[in-house]
Order: C-alpha cells, then structure tokens, then sequence
C-alpha cells in the first residue's frame, strides 16, 4: 500500500493527537497534524537550510551553560495540534529519548513561498496555546528581515520587524544578530 493510500485510508476516522503520534512513530517521514489533517513535511531551499544551520549553531553557543536547549525540526504539542518548527529553545534539558516537546519558550520558522500564510496566521495561533512560549520569529529567507512576535505568559502577541540589528529574545538573556543568522547568504537588490 503506498503511503498516500495510508494517509487517505488513516484519515477516514477522527484523530487525536496521542493517535497521530502512535502513526507517526512508525513512519519515515516527518508529518504535522493540525488538529483535523496530516500534512507531510518536505526539505526546503539551500537558503532555508543554511539560515537554519547559522541559527542552530548560534543558539547553541549562546545557550551553552542555561538552562535551555535549542533544538531542529523537533515536534512540539500546540494543544490538539502538532509542529514541527524548524528551530525551538525549550527549557530544561530534556531527556535524550524525548521526541515530542511541550515547553517552548521560542519558535523559529524560515518562510518560504510554500508555508508563509500557515507559519504567519495558523501556526502563530497553535504557539499561542503553549503556555510557556514568549517569542515566535518568521526568517524571511529572500531577505535580511524578521519579524519578532513577543509575549508576556497568556498575554497577547506583539509584533516588530527588524531588517538590521539584534533580535533581543523575551524570556532568554540574550539577543541575536541578523547579520549572523544570515552569514554566507546574499540577496538581490
């Protein structure tokens, strides 16, 4: 059976997200599930993997010795929903068998023409419901630029863009540079 024909047969019935797990724990890939629908996850460009890596190799310089982690493409449980973001910073040390996380404090998502509307208005609300989240940053990848949505725990999202400078990062004591993140990338115009 292909896996298309499982996914069509799977989503016949109602899902909960401790059913989506068991599902996914026996695939190969990677799959969001977004509370009704199991959406495959898929590489992105060179540009979203090298902002990636530049943002995941920074945090973990920065994080060395807190009481946080950063980690990639790691599952994170939004109340019914799964994502998969491409970098988050979780508090604690998780233990080294952990596969799905509940206690983001930052979300990071690179943008691409593909998931831009779901990562500015879905995803934006599924972070909402994980309580210990402060901030969540779209990276455009076609351009220095980000936008910094910021929180106080269960207050509401506000949000700042930023072409240039340092990303002051609420709920971490530190900030992060633009000119870092995009190290090795250059863009027309």
């Amino acid at each position: 059976m292909s896996m298309l024909h499982a996914m069509d047969t799977i989503l016949d019935r109602p899902w909960t997200v401790e059913s989506f797990l068991a599902w996914e724990d026996r695939q190969e890939g990677k799959y969001e599930f977004d509370g009704r629908d199991i959406v495959p996850m898929t590489g992105g460009s060179i540009a979203h993997q090298d902002i990636v890596f530049n943002l995941r190799s920074l945090l973990g310089r920065l994080l060395a010795g807190q009481a946080f982690r950063a980690v990639q493409e790691m599952r994170l449980r939004c109340g019914v929903k799964i994502r998969y973001p491409d970098v988050l910073v979780c508090a604690g040390r998780p233990d080294q068998t952990t596969r799905t996380l509940t206690d983001a404090v930052a979300v990071f998502e690179v943008l691409s023409d593909d998931t831009a509307k779901t990562d500015r208005v879905e995803k934006l609300a599924d972070y909402a419901t994980v309580p210990s989240m402060r901030c969540y940053v779209l990276l455009e990848q076609t351009a220095m630029a980000a936008t910094l949505f910021r929180r106080e725990p269960g207050g509401p999202w506000t949000a700042t863009a930023h072409t240039d400078g340092e990303l002051v990062l609420p709920g971490l004591d530190f900030a992060v540079s633009l000119a870092d993140l995009y190290q090795g990338l250059t863009f027309q115009g």
